[in-house]
């Protein structure tokens, strides 16, 4: 989870607990000064409650990244326009003490779209309340023009400034997220550090999610370097770099945990499917073919497992990892050493 996701997610926090507030308020206030039972407003309330309950699952229950928390978070402005344009119909139409929550309903379409979704924001919302004060026989005359406009010239304001600020906020955020991340790669290989390793395992730890740890080492490396020379070496590692990024993809991260050693963070929620992700990385390294000084040569990796929590704390299992690494090796490299005390040999199942 990367710094702008948990802000984001920490603005949904936020913004979810307005809606309860302004549930509760707008409840009260319907209930106790209007039309206890008014038929429309009792619907709207329940929807209220039906949208922010299933809406508060999704923010707590589901990972950030997932589809049911994207889509969630996204038609969650739309929910509120209707939301607003209801409340603001049943509350006095231009009277209505709760008209400035559309500032916030413009805001958060800001979050998401920036400049554009709070102009865009802002307008969809001008055009709702202009609707609901022509069925409410509004006559758009003398003062009442006025506050009309003045209105309309709020949430365009809000609008636009709005949408500056968060444009401006998430450029500087990009930023500074390039840099973090600049900070946190090897430059060879284009993998992530040592450095990240250790920030990411202690993530994992206070997470406690279900993962396969992975030490691996680049078989008789040093004899490539001293047959061939660092410049080939440097190349083989980039290579493998290469290698593993691609077919890692979403399933996890590599980093470059020491000279010629790779460390792996895979999803273990599945460990099949870990292991399938791990066997086919191995398997692409074995058929990769080098060059140098007219000669072709390829490596092969030897690697060592251990799934967290299960085998116990993670310093533990990276513990774990490093000694089935070395019996990897013992047992004539090249080989996979499970954390279910298999060995997988150099060779896809």
């Amino acid at each position: 989870m990367n710094l702008l996701m948990k802000n984001d997610h920490i603005v949904e926090i936020i913004l979810s607990l307005f809606r309860w507030v302004f549930l509760l308020i707008a409840g009260s206030y319907y209930y106790i000064y209007l039309d206890a039972n008014n038929l429309g407003f009792t619907i709207l309330f329940l929807f209220g409650i039906v949208y922010m309950t299933i809406s508060e699952f999704a923010l707590r229950k589901t990972p950030i990244n997932s589809k049911i928390y994207l889509f969630m978070t996204k038609v969650s402005v739309v929910l509120d326009y209707i939301a607003f344009l209801g409340l603001v119909s049943l509350t006095g139409g231009a009277d209505s003490p709760f008209f400035p929550t559309g500032y916030l309903i413009i805001l958060h379409a800001a979050v998401y779209w920036k400049f554009s979704g709070g102009i865009v924001a802002s307008f969809l919302l001008g055009a709702g309340y202009t609707v609901i004060l022509l069925f409410n026989g509004y006559s758009f005359q003398g003062g009442q023009l006025i506050s009309y406009l003045f209105d309309w010239m709020f949430l365009v304001f809000i609008g636009v400034l709005g949408g500056i600020i968060v444009t401006r906020e998430r450029t500087m955020r990009s930023k500074n997220t390039k840099l973090e991340d600049i900070a946190r790669q090897d430059f060879l290989t284009d993998l992530y550090n040592h450095r990240a390793f250790q920030e990411d395992l202690h993530i994992c730890s206070e997470d406690n999610h279900s993962l396969m740890l992975v030490l691996s080492d680049i078989d008789y490396f040093k004899s490539v370097n001293d047959r061939f020379g660092h410049l080939v070496g440097d190349d083989v590692l980039k290579k493998i770099g290469t290698v593993v990024k691609e077919e890692l993809k979403d399933d996890g991260r590599a980093y470059r945990y020491g000279g010629e050693e790779i460390a792996f963070i895979m999803d273990a929620t599945n460990s099949e499917e870990a292991k399938a992700c791990l066997l086919r990385i191995q398997s692409v390294i074995r058929k990769l073919r080098f060059t140098a000084h007219a000669e072709h040569f390829s490596v092969t990796m030897s690697y060592g497992t251990a799934i967290f929590p299960p085998e116990g704390s993670i310093d533990e299992c990276l513990r774990m990892a490093d000694e089935r690494l070395y019996e990897a090796k013992r047992l004539g490299r090249n080989r996979i050493c499970w954390f279910d005390d298999q060995v997988e040999e150099g060779h896809a199942r």
